[in-house]
């Protein structure tokens, strides 16, 4: 068996900041969860429409924050995305190229981290596809293979063909056995100017996402992302499925790894330990920044009442939907004041 001497799993809010923060803790790099969401520019918006139920879905943050992380480090590492091969016999070379790679890697000492779609992974025992999830890949032994995920006290060890299926799903995102190898553990980049680097990213994202050289997908991104949102949830009595839509959105407000707020409450914590760091923060960003995450908070309980009515025809669904799409709206003003905030405070 191939596996990482040493690691020390442990759980957290969310799937991307844990397995960064475990990564930490095993490269003995400084840095609590909070710190790594902020260091990876967590803070963001993506909205997407989806072909099946609950064909509505959103992220209180951007798609691509774990290689921001050690981007902003300048820590050494590879990203894979080789995609999902048409033709089975390529694909097959291409799946066997990246177990050799875990192989590889686990055995010299260094997890792998792999984005994934939970519906693949068996011990999650969900009929929901809910991807990108992130976690790392400490040891393969024989045609398993053992990962550290956030949302469980103890490693889990799954089939290898069930990893494969959770790599090369497409069924939210591409993920086209998407995978992250650290090459250089030393970070490079001081963190002060790091948290400078990742603020000012995050600031950008949210308002100009195109300026951005990040993938964005097939969504709506940003602040603009959020008022896509608000424009939308009117329209979901129409949906096959609506108290279906709003409760998967209230779960992506509280649950499903946000932290509460919409990962809001995760950033406020990220720049209450930054004020230290950095002269030029106004403690007062993350009080504005945990006030939002409030204002996320009792959005979630607007749609999570709306899902819990006997009928999506009562009346007060649609009432309750309005109430969260002016919410929303008005957040979405309040987000945008708060990220200019952030670049003016940082350029």
């Amino acid at each position: 068996m191939s596996r990482v001497d040493g690691y020390a799993h442990g759980t957290g809010d969310h799937c991307g900041s844990t397995s960064l923060r475990n990564l930490a803790t095993h490269y003995g790099w400084d840095s609590d969860e909070p710190t790594s969401f902020g260091l990876a520019s967590g803070l963001g918006f993506t909205f997407f429409e989806l072909s099946e139920s609950p064909h509505r879905g959103f992220f209180g943050r951007p798609l691509w924050i774990e290689d921001a992380f050690f981007s902003h480090l300048g820590i050494g590492f590879d990203l894979f995305e080789p995609g999902v091969a048409t033709d089975s016999t390529v694909d097959a070379d291409r799946w066997n190229a990246i177990v050799d790679r875990l192989r590889t890697q686990t055995a010299a000492g260094d997890p792998v981290l792999v984005y994934t779609d939970i519906y693949h992974l068996p011990y999650f025992g969900t009929d929901t596809h809910f991807a990108p999830h992130t976690l790392l890949v400490v040891a393969v032994d024989g045609d398993e293979v053992v990962l550290s995920d956030s949302e469980f006290d103890d490693l889990q060890r799954i089939p290898l063909a069930d990893l494969r299926a959770a790599m090369a799903s497409e069924a939210v995102f591409e993920l086209g056995y998407r995978h992250l190898v650290v090459t250089d553990p030393e970070p490079t980049v001081d963190l002060p100017t790091a948290a400078r680097a990742a603020i000012t990213q995050t600031a950008t994202y949210a308002l100009e996402p195109e300026a951005v050289d990040r993938p964005l997908g097939p969504a709506t991104h940003g602040v603009a992302g959020i008022r896509a949102l608000a424009d939308d949830v009117p329209t979901w009595s129409s949906l096959p499925d609506p108290q279906w839509t709003a409760r998967f959105a209230y779960q992506n407000v509280e649950r499903r790894g946000t932290g509460g707020g919409t990962f809001r409450c995760l950033y406020a914590r990220f720049l209450d330990r930054m004020v230290p760091k950095l002269d030029e923060l106004d403690p007062a960003l993350s009080e504005r920044t945990a006030a939002v995450a409030d204002d996320w908070t009792d959005i979630g309980a607007t749609l999570k009442t709306a899902s819990e009515l006997d009928s999506a025809d009562e009346p007060e669904f649609e009432a309750l939907l309005t109430e969260a799409s002016e919410a929303i709206h008005a957040v979405a003003d309040r987000e945008e004041r708060l990220l200019r905030a952030f670049r003016e405070t940082l350029l």
